[in-house]
């Protein structure tokens, strides 16, 4: 018989011995992966800066030098239309006055930024030794991001319009434009085409008789050579000549001469100007792009910033292309308590970016409401004696009202770890998934101190199956530490719910669409 009586307290004490076990493993992961360093006034001296954009920085931003963390961030405010942080860095390291912050962006996937921070150097003094309302970095930058991207790839886009615009009005012109030339230098081209496929046998007789002909003016002109030497100088006379009829003509052209004579020499005399300055144009913003100049020109030739536009479009790409594979579940279940009669719902959702990762958020409500414990302490004073008595009073309030859980989960094969918050109490889960993930076993240890309620942390054991796709059934024990009690304790529930993920939610709301505009096409009829 005292074996027998000591067995259940023996077995709580070993249930309580594991739980305690797994709570020190739980605090150990969640110190390990979430706790932040901070560095303590006495340990460091704190420093300003102003910047345009402090987009992704927040407090306990790193701060580091070459690559090593040297601070932190503990404080954004607004100054004006500027953002003030103020930092703090460690005292062995020398920032000086010359120093300088750049803010950039570790990962294209994340949204946080870091400042990477230089030393400075000589005569500069240094920070740590200036008055603290002196130390202020006047040095800051900021990488180039996505939207100062778009913004230079507009600008270009500018340009380039503008180039073609003059293009188009050079070679889209009406009178004397080179799009008039170009066609009557393709007609007469096909002309001369045509006529010599036509007179092919002609054009052969005239180059022999040509061939000839040159052949006998180079035996005549070896024996005549001074004679036409006096030609070229008779000749090069005659153009003199020339010229000065031309320029006869020209005093006759002028104001003696009729008006329509005159008015068609210079509309002639016009045309020619146009098309000279239209070329000259042409070729200044030819010349302009070749040498680098403006927007434009930079892309074309500055070889490091193409390929600075081009990482930047590849980085971008990425991005989407990442955002646009990761998957969104939506869970809504229910589930029925046998022992107490009420039932519970559920909605949750699942971020998954990878197959093996999950983000989880999940909103529930449950008919049994949750306990609050109140303790009010009440102090007497007794006049008589000058003695006071304290009078403590504990007392607990049961509430309706939303609970949340929000966990990180970890995917290993056919086995699913998940911490985070569970009913608004820390807490961690298991999974295992069979038959392709259609039936899973799962288990939450949570509520690890609810004195008024339970002995022992709220454990639930359950198994979801799913039958059909995106409809499953559910069932299983929770709080099975505790004996049952009207509304705590140990209770079974059975339920049901869908599970469906962002491509069959697209679905549904296509088909749902199409459904709706056919029945409203049905009405019109």
């Amino acid at each position: 018989m005292p074996a027998a009586s000591n067995t259940p307290t023996l077995n709580r004490a070993l249930a309580v011995g594991m739980l305690v076990a797994i709570a020190g493993a739980v605090f150990l992961v969640a110190f390990t992966f979430f706790r932040k360093g901070g560095l303590a006034a006495r340990d460091s001296y704190a420093i300003t800066a102003v910047f345009d954009d402090v987009t992704g920085l927040s407090w306990k931003s790193r701060v580091q030098v070459a690559g090593i963390q040297v601070g932190e961030v503990t404080e954004i405010e607004l100054s004006g239309e500027r953002a003030r942080v103020t930092i703090r860095v460690k005292n062995d390291i020398p920032l000086r006055a010359n120093s300088c912050l750049t803010k950039r962006f570790p990962s294209a996937l994340l949204p946080d930024a870091l400042l990477e921070a230089s030393v400075g150097s000589a005569p500069a003094p240094l920070l740590r030794d200036l008055p603290e309302g002196e130390r202020q970095i006047t040095c800051v930058r900021e990488a180039a991001n996505v939207a100062k991207l778009m913004e230079s790839l507009s600008k270009i886009a500018g340009d380039i319009q503008v180039v073609s615009a003059d293009l188009a009005k050079t070679v889209g012109g009406t009178q004397g434009s080179v799009r008039e030339i170009i066609e009557n230098l393709t007609h007469v081209t096909r002309s001369v085409d045509r006529l010599l496929e036509d007179n092919s046998d002609k054009v052969a007789g005239i180059l022999d008789n040509t061939e000839a002909l040159t052949g006998e003016l180079r035996a005549v002109a070896a024996q005549d050579a001074g004679r036409y030497s006096s030609i070229a100088r008779n000749v090069d006379e005659a153009s003199q000549r020339l010229n000065r009829i031309l320029a006869s003509v020209e005093d006759i052209v002028g104001p003696s001469q009729t008006p329509e004579l005159k008015e068609s020499v210079q509309g002639a005399r016009q045309a020619l100007l146009k098309l000279n300055k239209t070329l000259d144009d042409v070729q200044s913003v030819t010349s302009k792009v070749a040498a680098g100049q403006g927007v434009a020109g930079k892309l074309l030739v500055d070889e490091q910033l193409g390929e600075k536009v081009g990482m930047a479009a590849e980085s971008l790409s990425d991005y989407v292309n990442r955002i646009s594979a990761w998957q969104l579940f939506v869970n809504i279940r229910s589930e029925y308590l046998v022992n107490y009669g009420g039932t519970r719902a559920y909605f949750g959702v699942t971020l998954m970016p990878k197959p093996d990762k999950y983000y989880i958020l999940e909103l529930m409500t449950d008919p049994r409401g949750y306990n609050t414990v109140i303790t009010e302490t009440a102090t007497t004073l007794n006049e008589s004696t000058g003695s006071s008595v304290t009078t403590t009073t504990v007392r607990s309030i049961n509430e309706q009202r939303l609970a949340i859980s929000a966990m990180f989960g970890k995917r290993w094969g056919d086995l699913v770890g998940r911490v985070g918050l569970i009913e608004s109490s820390g807490g961690i889960g298991v999974d295992y998934l069979l038959f392709q993930d259609r039936l899973k076993l799962s288990l939450n240890v949570y509520g690890w101190t609810r004195p008024t309620v339970d002995t022992f942390p709220r454990t639930k054991l359950w198994f979801d199956w799913r039958f059909i796709p995106n409809v499953y059934v559910t069932g299983g024990m929770e709080n099975l530490l505790n004996a049952y009690n009207y509304g705590s304790g140990r209770d079974f529930f059975i339920g049901a719910g869908v599970y469906f993920n962002d491509q069959d939610l697209r679905a549904l709301l296509v088909g749902g669409g199409g459904a709706a505009a056919g029945a409203a096409a049905g009405a019109a009829k």
